[in-house]
């Protein structure tokens, strides 16, 4: 038999449109109780790529903001690294602050 894990997604973050993110298919962040989800349509919008680092394996989160929108950066251990871009300032440091609570 095998164990069914539930998460819980507590906030949802897109890239924005108004930054100059694609509208068809936005960079998107998902928090959940356990995990940071990275998100990205596949370049012929069918399903997405999917990156999940647990908490417990996030090193750091860089922001980083020019004119155009901000970049985010989350660093793990052996986990990969999540590159989003185009994120409103705003979203980009609810999402750092979300995360090192976490941490």
């Amino acid at each position: 038999m095998c164990c069914i894990s539930i998460l819980f997604i507590m906030a949802v973050f897109k890239a924005s449109i108004i930054r100059g993110a694609s509208p068809i298919n936005p960079d998107i962040i998902e928090v959940t109780d356990k995990f940071v989800i990275y998100k990205k349509r596949r370049i012929y919008l069918i399903g997405y790529d999917t990156i999940m680092i647990p908490f417990s394996k996030i090193s750091s989160v860089e922001i980083n903001t020019s004119i155009i929108g901000t970049d985010i950066t989350i660093q793990s251990f052996g986990e990969g690294t999540i590159k989003a871009h185009r994120f409103a300032l705003n979203d980009a440091k609810e999402i750092k602050q979300v995360i090192e609570n976490h941490m």
